[in-house]
């Protein structure tokens, strides 16, 4: 899959190309739906299969302070891309260039970016351009009126609910994995670079890894069972997601660290991907650092008895 990191044309405008848009944060099975509904046509027609994406969610420039967390940071949202089939993924940053587009201006862009523009897919509630000022119905009139189709899908649902990235990040809250797992197509994984930490987990006798959980929607605080593939191996670890209140932190913010069994590699500066098994316990205070060991001992017993499918 080629990736283009910026809003211009491709090199292959000799062929007609099925563009999917949205930020497809998750890759959830109704985005599945869209992609796999472009590479399908592309095939038909020996076309090229594209995704215009975003770097970042469009909230952290519009609004900031509402914008959602990410269930997959980018590193990890791209390798999905990637597996998927596609042959070319715009993904662009969201600037106040493009913020200023209004619907017709992007949708011009597209096409002139594109060459042979055969079809734009997107979802039912897709709105794009300056303030959201495109809707489905303008789009359908620009294909009409410059030669492409438009094909609009409904939402995807599973377990009798519509399937979207916001229902998601609701249930990833709630400490629902496997629900979330089952919207999403694929067991919900907690990604991030290995990034150094206050070293407070050496200090207690349990190394742990510090995911830069920055920006992403985490799961509700507790401790999970994970696993994870180093070097083809798999690792089996216990992952804490919290404030650690034992510790007293002047500051506390909440964080994302895992002790591995049975490793004590430098993975500083790697990308980790941690597939959540089981949720083993609540986060919760203790009356001392003494219980808090004693603890994380009885939690890593835990996770070692799980048989994991």
């Amino acid at each position: 899959m080629q990736i283009i990191r910026e809003f211009q044309s491709i090199a292959q405008k000799e062929r007609p190309v099925h563009c999917a848009i949205g930020m497809f944060d998750g890759l959830h099975q109704g985005h599945q739906a869209l992609l796999n509904h472009i590479i399908k046509q592309a095939k038909a027609d020996a076309g090229l299969a594209l995704v215009l994406t975003f770097q970042e969610h469009p909230a952290r420039v519009l609004a900031p302070e509402h914008a959602p967390g990410l269930i997959y940071p980018q590193a990890l949202k791209e390798s999905l891309l990637d597996a998927s089939g596609l042959d070319i993924a715009w993904i662009i940053p969201f600037d106040e260039g493009l913020r200023q587009l209004d619907g017709t201006s992007f949708i011009r862009q597209i096409k002139s970016y594109c060459g042979q523009l055969a079809e734009i897919c997107v979802g039912d509630n897709f709105a794009f351009g300056h303030r959201r000022s495109g809707n489905i119905d303008l789009l359908k009139q620009l294909g009409r009126e410059w030669g492409f189709r438009t094909e609009c899908k409904s939402a995807v649902t599973c377990d009798g609910e519509a399937v979207s990235s916001t229902r998601i990040r609701s249930l990833l809250s709630e400490g629902d994995i496997t629900k979330a797992s089952r919207l999403l197509g694929r067991n919900y994984c907690l990604a991030g670079e290995v990034i150094k930490g206050d070293g407070l987990g050496r200090k207690l006798g349990f190394r742990t890894a510090n995911l830069n959980s920055q920006s992403l929607a985490l799961p509700k605080s507790g401790v999970y069972a994970v696993e994870a593939i180093h070097n083809g191996m798999p690792l089996r670890g216990v992952l804490n997601i919290g404030t650690r209140p034992t510790l007293n932190h002047a500051r506390p913010r909440t964080q994302a660290e895992v002790h591995f069994l049975d490793f004590d590699g430098d993975i500083y500066g790697e990308f980790l991907s941690l597939e959540l098994k089981k949720r083993i316990r609540d986060e919760q205070r203790f009356p001392d650092v003494q219980a808090l060991q004693q603890q994380i001992r009885n939690d890593i017993q835990k996770a070692k008895s799980l048989t994991f499918e």
